[in-house]
């Protein structure tokens, strides 16, 4: 039996590339349509979990495309910092559990949501709204989907009232405040 055309993993380099730009280990796509399948996901696991590093499937096949969707293994542990797009995105969980909290242009929490995938299942964040997603579980792995095409650096905004990346001290300090809203 041939494959499908659908067909997808993260070892055949005919159905997928690897982004050698990529901030984490990245992926994308060599064809339109896509079937993702449980195995497709546990490599997405593995490779995160072996390397210590996040990992991304675009099931799209390149950042100027159109419409983006990617399947995103995060560790819990990692800072990601609080951000605006020009565009919407969703998140939808596939495994885990993850807090996601919007804020105001001044840092107000406007919004935050437990995302899961048995309850909150999907959470949607509009265009020019600072947010960010904190994993509650040991890892998450979710589906996004936002616009294209990715526009590098120019893509998003860092809210000026988040620590910067290489504060640790302080993003704890700012993650822990900002679990406390949601019981954690």
């Amino acid at each position: 039996m041939t494959r499908s055309a659908s067909y997808v993993s993260l070892d055949d380099p005919e159905t997928c590339w690897k982004d050698p730009n990529a901030k984490s280990t990245g992926f994308f796509a060599r064809h339109q349509q896509i079937c993702l399948t449980r195995d497709v996901v546990e490599q997405i696991k593995r490779t995160a979990l072996d390397s210590g590093v996040n990992c991304r499937l675009s099931l799209h096949t390149g950042p100027e495309d159109d419409f983006h969707e990617m399947i995103i293994f995060q560790h819990r542990d990692q800072y990601y910092r609080p951000k605006k797009h020009i565009r919407p995105k969703s998140f939808h969980m596939i495994e885990g559990e993850m807090a996601v909290f919007v804020f105001a242009d001044d840092g107000e929490v406007i919004d935050a949501q437990i995302v899961n995938t048995t309850t909150n299942l999907i959470y949607r964040v509009g265009a020019n709204l600072f947010h960010t997603d904190v994993p509650l579980t040991p890892y998450v792995v979710h589906h996004e989907s936002t616009l294209g095409p990715f526009l590098g650096k120019s893509d998003h905004t860092f809210a000026p009232f988040s620590p910067p990346a290489d504060d640790k001290e302080a993003y704890l300090k700012f993650r822990d405040g900002l679990l406390k809203l949601v019981g954690r």
